[in-house]
């Protein structure tokens, strides 16, 4: 979409294709509604000047009360992602400031570009109260050791992923399996900073280094299209990695 004002359902690209509000589910009608219109927000699906659908529109497609919708649409109001226009219709305003964190662009594509090869090392696979805790170790080989680049914990309901635990993940990719086994699509994922200090387990992976007082760690929450969650992750960075933070405004950019 260009921001030209007409709502997706009839430019020809339907953010909403699928979707379906679910009587039973336990969650109100409403805030079902508002979360997959939000999810379509913040993917950008709809961008900054664009109307979502109408009020009418959204109660004719899912067979709904207005006002159901209207509540949903008070709450994306509430939360500055969309304001209602007089004569046009509800129009976004979100504009998205991405704030992303990588050490590189692809692990495999670091590996070949240093002539080594990508390693998983599952450290931890623990099944407790119906959720699987896999703690992965990754890193880069080279013909004498492997240098780890991070400790990654996940957190998976096997409530949502009945058998995952049955797959070996120092082989296979989590978010592989998790899109083709169970269809669930990682959109964005809201992590919080801070610093840990080293411990014998962490000394372990990352050596010792006296210049090196503590280890970033990233934690928070992998959400799908419409913010349901996709998993819980911890992810501790080694000392040796290279951080790049990055924050868009709009078509702004500034890199540090």
């Amino acid at each position: 979409m260009t921001g030209s004002g007409k709502p997706s359902i009839e430019a020809g690209e339907d953010p909403l294709a699928g979707v379906k509000l679910d009587p039973y589910s336990g969650e109100q009608l409403y805030r079902q509604l508002y979360g997959w219109l939000k999810g379509g927000i913040l993917s950008g699906a709809w961008r900054e000047g664009d109307l979502i659908p109408s009020e009418n529109q959204l109660s004719d497609r899912f067979s709904i009360a207005r006002t159901t919708v209207r509540n949903a649409m008070l709450m994306l109001v509430n939360e500055g992602l969309v304001r209602q226009v007089r004569g046009k219709g509800t129009m976004v305003t979100h504009r998205p400031v991405s704030h992303s964190i990588w050490n590189f662009g692809s692990f495999t594509d670091l590996a070949r570009a240093k002539g080594k090869r990508p390693v998983t090392h599952v450290v931890e696979h623990r099944i407790e109260d119906n959720i699987l805790t896999l703690v992965r170790a990754r890193g880069l080989q080279s013909p004498s050791k492997v240098e780890w680049l991070n400790l990654d914990t996940s957190w998976l309901s096997l409530e949502l992923y009945p058998g995952i635990e049955l797959n070996d993940f120092a082989e296979k990719s989590l978010y592989g399996v998790l899109r083709e086994e169970y269809g669930r699509f990682p959109i964005r994922s809201e992590i919080k900073l801070s610093v840990v200090p080293p411990s014998e387990h962490l000394i372990k992976f990352f050596g010792t280094n006296p210049a090196v007082p503590a280890y970033i760690c990233a934690t928070g929450e992998v959400l799908d299209r419409s913010d349901a969650l996709v998993e819980r992750t911890s992810i501790i960075y080694s000392p040796s990695v290279d951080m790049k933070f990055a924050t868009s405004w709009g078509n702004l950019s500034t890199n540090v």
